[in-house]
Order: C-alpha cells, then sequence, then structure tokens
C-alpha cells in the first residue's frame, strides 16, 4: 500500500476524524488554561507542562484507536479459529506513521524542556540551606584603582568558604551570570535583591564596603539571611596599610569562618555537630577567629597526648585572647595534672575580664569552687552547665564525676548517662567514651548493680585496655561473688598483659577481697606480685603487697625507701608511720606521722587529715579517725574506689552511723 492509498484509507475508517477530535479538544484545555491559569494562582508553566502532557498523550491516543476501533476491521476471521492472524499492509503503516508521530512529539518535547526548563534546574541545585552568596566588596572610597581590594576580599573568603568545607559558595561571578541569563531571556535586567531571594535563594549572604581614612584601609563585612532582610552578623571594622589589603582580607575571612563554623551550626539548643556522632555546646559571647577554632578541635582530639593538647590549646588562645572555650580546657588540663597553682592562677587571669557572658560566668564559678573545695557550689554549678547542654560529652562526664566522686551521689549518674546514647559510639576514637563507663560501672558498683557492671565492662574493657576501666569490674566480680569468673578474666588478660600492669591490678584485686572478707583470696593475689617480683617491680606494688598481707617488715623496708626518694609523699608516710607502729615501733610511728604537719600547704583538699584518719584508725581510735575523715572531707577530699568507704583502713568504722551520716552523706546534708 502506497501513502495516498493508506491516507484515502484513514479516511474510510474515519481516523483523522477522531485525531481531529483529540486535536480540537487539546487546542480548547489549552486556551482555557491560558485564560484561567494567572487567576487561579497557578505557575507559569501550567500551560508548558500540559502541551508536555498532550503531545505523550498524542501518541498513546492514537494506539488506542487501533486498539479499540480499526483492530476488529483487521482481524479476518476463519472457519478454523486456530489459523494465526496476517498483518494487513495498513496495519503496516499505520504502526509505522505512529513510530514517526513518536519521534516527532518526542523531539518536542526535548526542546521544550530545553529552553523552559533548563534554567530552572540549574536554579534548583543551587537552593539549599548551606549555600552561601559572597559578594563584592563595595568600594567608597572614590577611588577607582582600589576596585580590586573588594574583589580580593570576596575571593579570600570564597576560598575560605570551600577549603574548610563550611558551606557552598555561591561567588560574585555566578550572581554575574545569572543576571546575564535572565536578562537574555526576559529582555530586561533584574535587580539584586530580586536575583538572590527569587532565583538563587542563598541562605546566608555576605557583603561588606571598605573605605579609606588618614592612609588607613578600613574593611567592614557582615552577613545577612539570605531570604529575609535581617543582618546577622556585622564584623568589627578591620584596618590595615592600603598597601597590603590582604592582611584586611585575611582577618575578616577568619572571622567569617569562625562565625559560620560555630555560631551559624547551632541547633535551637546550641549544639554544634561533631564527629564521632557527637554533639558540643557552645557559649562564646562572640565568634572565635577560624585558626584559633581549629586548633582548639585539634587540642580535643589530642586530648590522650599532653604535650600536643597542650599545645594546641595555648595556640588557640594565642590567636584569639578572647576565645573563652580553650581556657577551659586548659584549666581542667592542668587540674587534672594536680598543678593547682596554675589552675588557680588561669581562673584569676580569667576572671579579670569582665566582658564574660553568663554561662562563662557560671564556668568559672565551677573552677573557682572546685579549686578551693566547695564540692556543693561546684556540684550546683555544674548542674546549672548540665541544665542547658546535657548532651555535651564533656559536660555530661564531668557532671557524672562530680556526681559520684565530689558529693557521694551515685543515683544520679544514671539519669546523666542515659542523656547520651552509646549504641552508635566508635569506642576506639571517643576518648570520653571510656571515662564515661568508668564513672557509670563506680556508681553502679556502689548501688549493688554489680551484674550490669559485669554485662557492660567485660565486652568494652576488650575494646579499650586502659587498666583504670577494669577496676570496677575486678570489684564487681568480687563483691558478686564471682570469683571463678574473675580469675578467668585475669588470667586471659595476662596473656598479652606487662608485668607492670599484672601488678597493679593484683593489688587492686587483692584490696577488694579484704574489704569483702576474704583473707586467702587476697593473700593469693598480693603473692602473685610478691612471688613474681624483680628488678622491673614498681615498689610501689610491692610495698602494698606486703603491707595488705601483713608482712609489715617488709613493708617498712620498701617504705622507707619510697618515702627517702619522696619525701612530701603524703601516703608513704602514712603507711611507714603505720608499719612502724605494727613492728612495735611506736616512737618512730610517732615522729614519722607527725610529719604530715609540716607538709600542710593549699591545695591538698584535706589529703593530710585523712592520712592522720588512716593512721588513728589503724591504731583503734574510731573517735579521732571520724574526726579527721569529717575534716578531710568537708575540704574537698574525693570519693573514689580506694578511699572512704573503700579504704581497709576503715573497715571496721565505714558502717558505723557515724561514718555513714557524718562522711558519706556529708554533702548530702548541704543542700545541693
Amino acid at each position: 500500500m502506497n501513502l495516498k492509498g493508506f491516507v484515502k484509507e484513514c479516511h474510510k475508517k474515519g481516523v483523522f476524524k477522531m485525531l481531529s477530535i483529540y486535536i480540537v479538544s487539546s487546542w480548547v484545555i489549552l486556551q482555557v488554561l491560558a485564560l484561567i491559569a494567572s487567576p487561579l494562582g497557578l505557575p507559569e508553566k501550567s500551560v508548558t507542562y500540559l502541551i508536555v502532557i498532550l503531545l505523550l498523550g498524542f501518541p498513546i491516543y492514537i494506539y488506542y484507536v487501533w486498539k479499540f476501533r480499526l483492530l476488529k476491521h483487521e482481524i479476518q476471521q476463519t472457519e478454523d479459529p486456530t489459523t494465526p492472524y496476517n498483518k494487513s499492509a495498513f496495519q503496516k503503516m499505520y504502526f509505522s506513521s505512529l513510530f514517526v508521530i513518536i519521534l516527532l512529539s518526542g523531539i518536542a518535547i526535548t526542546l521544550i524542556f530545553k529552553n523552559n526548563f533548563s534554567q530552572k534546574i540549574a536554579l534548583k541545585k543551587l537552593n539549599g540551606n548551606d549555600k552561601i552568596a559572597v559578594l563584592n566588596f563595595e568600594n567608597t572610597t572614590g577611588n577607582t584603582e582600589l576596585d580590586n581590594v573588594g574583589r580580593i576580599a570576596a575571593r579570600y573568603i570564597s576560598h575560605g568558604i570551600t577549603e574548610n568545607e563550611v558551606g557552598q559558595v555561591i561567588s560574585s561571578k555566578i550572581v554575574s551570570d545569572y543576571t546575564n541569563v535572565i536578562k537574555s531571556q526576559a529582555g530586561t535586567s533584574i535587580d539584586l535583591n530580586n536575583l538572590l531571594k527569587n532565583y538563587l535563594k542563598p541562605a546566608k549572604v555576605i557583603e561588606g564596603a571598605f573605605y579609606m581614612e588618614k592612609d588607613t584601609l578600613f574593611l567592614q563585612g557582615s552577613i545577612k539571611d539570605g531570604l529575609v532582610d535581617k543582618t546577622l552578623i556585622s564584623f568589627e571594622t578591620i584596618k590595615c596599610d592600603p598597601n597590603a589589603p590582604l592582611d584586611c582580607a585575611e582577618k575578616l575571612k577568619q572571622d567569617v569562618l569562625g562565625y559560620l563554623s560555630t555560631e551559624d551550626r547551632q541547633d535551637e539548643s546550641g549544639y554544634i555537630q561533631k564527629n564521632n556522632n557527637q554533639i558540643a555546646s557552645y557559649y562564646e559571647e562572640t565568634p572565635p577567629n577560624y585558626e584559633a577554632y581549629q586548633y582548639l578541635m585539634n587540642a580535643l582530639d589530642n586530648i590522650e597526648n599532653d604535650k600536643t593538647h597542650l599545645e594546641y590549646l595555648n595556640k588557640a588562645i594565642k590567636v584569639d585572647k578572647d576565645f573563652f572555650e580553650p581556657k577551659t580546657h586548659l584549666m581542667a588540663y592542668y587540674y587534672n595534672k594536680g598543678l593547682f597553682s596554675i589552675t588557680d592562677s588561669l581562673i584569676k587571669t580569667v576572671a579579670a575580664n569582665s566582658s564574660l557572658n553568663a554561662r562563662q560566668k557560671n564556668w568559672l564559678l565551677f573552677y573557682e569552687s572546685i579549686i578551693t573545695g566547695k564540692n556543693d557550689k561546684t556540684y550546683r554549678a555544674i548542674k546549672k552547665e548540665y541544665e542547658v547542654a546535657s548532651l555535651d560529652m564533656n559536660t555530661n562526664q564531668t557532671t557524672m564525676t562530680i556526681a559520684l566522686q565530689y558529693v557521694n551521689r551515685p543515683e544520679d549518674v544514671d539519669a546523666i548517662y542515659d542523656e547520651i546514647p552509646m549504641d552508635n559510639m566508635v569506642l576506639e576514637n571517643c576518648t570520653r567514651c571510656g571515662f564515661r563507663y568508668y564513672v557509670k560501672a563506680l556508681a553502679d558498683v556502689e548501688l549493688g548493680k554489680y551484674n550490669t557492671v559485669i554485662k557492660t565492662l567485660a565486652p568494652v574493657t576488650n575494646i579499650i585496655e586502659s587498666n583504670y576501666l577494669k577496676r570496677p569490674l575486678i570489684s564487681a566480680y568480687v563483691k558478686s561473688g564471682k570469683f571463678l569468673e574473675l580469675e578467668k578474666y585475669l588470667s586471659h588478660y595476662a596473656l598479652t598483659a606487662t608485668n607492670q600492669a599484672m601488678d597493679y591490678l593484683n593489688v587492686f584485686t587483692g584490696i577488694q577481697f579484704l574489704n569483702a572478707n576474704k583473707k586467702v583470696e587476697a593473700d593469693s593475689y598480693f603473692n602473685k606480685v610478691i612471688a613474681n617480683s624483680n628488678a622491673t617491680t614498681a615498689k610501689p606494688d610491692l610495698a602494698t603487697a606486703y603491707y595488705y598481707i601483713g608482712d609489715f617488715k617488709n613493708a617498712e623496708d620498701l617504705y622507707k625507701t619510697l618515702h627517702e626518694a619522696e619525701p612530701n609523699n603524703i601516703e608513704y608516710i602514712v603507711l611507714l608511720a603505720i608499719s612502724f607502729s605494727k613492728n612495735g615501733q611506736f616512737e618512730a610511728a610517732k615522729t614519722q606521722i607527725e610529719k604530715l604537719n609540716r607538709l600542710k600547704t593549699d591545695y591538698q583538699f584535706g589529703a593530710i587529715d585523712y592520712g592522720w584518719a588512716q593512721y588513728y584508725a589503724s591504731m583503734g581510735d574510731k573517735d579521732k579517725a571520724i574526726a579527721f575523715l569529717k575534716k578531710s572531707v568537708a575540704q574537698g577530699f574525693n570519693y573514689t574506689p580506694t578511699t572512704f568507704q573503700n579504704d581497709y583502713h576503715f573497715k571496721t568504722i565505714k558502717d558505723t552511723p557515724e561514718f555513714i551520716n557524718q562522711i558519706m552523706n556529708f554533702w548530702k546534708n548541704i543542700s545541693i
């Protein structure tokens, strides 16, 4: 069949009549939509969308005409229904024409998308809350030769944002390109505000200006909300030599990056997202210098490396003297190292700054209280910070520690710990996670939740191998009577542990058995230290083993050596005095213990009085022991796994009402 015959056959079968119905109906619908789209508030592209739909529907309609109108006339029925149907020449021409129409419709749709939607799609890709438009800074000097200063400032800031991945930059060049594209399409120019708000839609806009005054270049910058005409922050005016505009640009870049990395990343509760599924609270009065902020992040990433940690903290403070957070970490560093006079000096230096905000003043109160042994004030201060920053890892862990070891409130620890889920934490990369497990386990031991401690810490100590984390686990094994499991656990660890590590744990284990009235089991662990002793054995561990096994002669000899090496060590003075007494050398014991009075100085937190309490408890003087214990706790002596109720020296008095009410509940009796 030729084309003329095909057209004639289409007329005969009414194909053109049916197609004209689709075309005319489509035309009418398009005209109606064009009239009502604007009054109904429909999108400008509504008619274009409908054209695309109708073009897609046209080949489908042609197939529909064949399937339900023409096919029944084409099938030649035979007497035998199984005879296969043969395609007619008309059918072949019909579907060839349909294929051509599909191609034409596809080409038409492609052209429509290219001319109407490609630019819109590109603009959509620029939508998002991390887009930052950086505009060229306005030259208000009147000297066109300085126009480059504005471009340099914008480029410096754009490069800093991109390099440090704090946002996606919409540069001034992109703004210019979009202006030209829209002008070419619409035929008219578009003002900058309209372009930003309706097309580029950045979350923020960085803009500024510069001027000259008395041969000094002044650079001003600010960040605005991209969709609302609102200034988020105006930075302090920067001045520099007009021959060195890069200095101004670099300083402003640091200020901008500092803002975008801290205040701009806060959620509604004031937290900033960090790595390792952690968040940190933010409480600066002004955004820090970005370089200083990076130094702080590096310091926190190296918290286990003292030298590197300290180096980065000092660099952060040097770069930005108003940056408060590194100063708090510096106080914490020196406090945890026992360098209390340096800590106190830092506190006084920071206190001299009158521009602190309320939260910063509260942090300062925390350190002022902890350095003076005012544990009730310390707990109140950290609880106040915890109320607004319970999800901050540092604040959370500190609150747990103060609750347990400073005011003896183990019952408070569980709720604090539960604020930060540990399920998704990568323990190998989370320094503070181990300490959180440690404090939580110590609290659970005090509350008698031994099985919880074992279930939690047994797998954790396979990942975090530090010995401090094994102490509450050992206590839980002993207190729950699971002696065989404990021996199995320690034997397995001994396969890879150093002799020093095992001596340390064996001594601690022996003391736990003594506190549990298991003298035979205790002696077996002390004897391990004694039997394995050699030139590498730490003398303090060996001396402790002899002391608690009751071999005071060997203990005396070792403590004499230790005391001579460290004459101001309070523990050695006390244990040597007790050893003298146990060996019948009462005058020597008296002379030795009185050395404590000559050691009294600042920042001891009741350590001298605690030593006297140990001595009097060993001598059987309960009243004096309680009196000195009360003095020590009032000065801030801490509740640890080896002090107060966990100190074997107080075994005969730890269950008395006086010990419980006056010592264990000392801080609970004070309103905190």
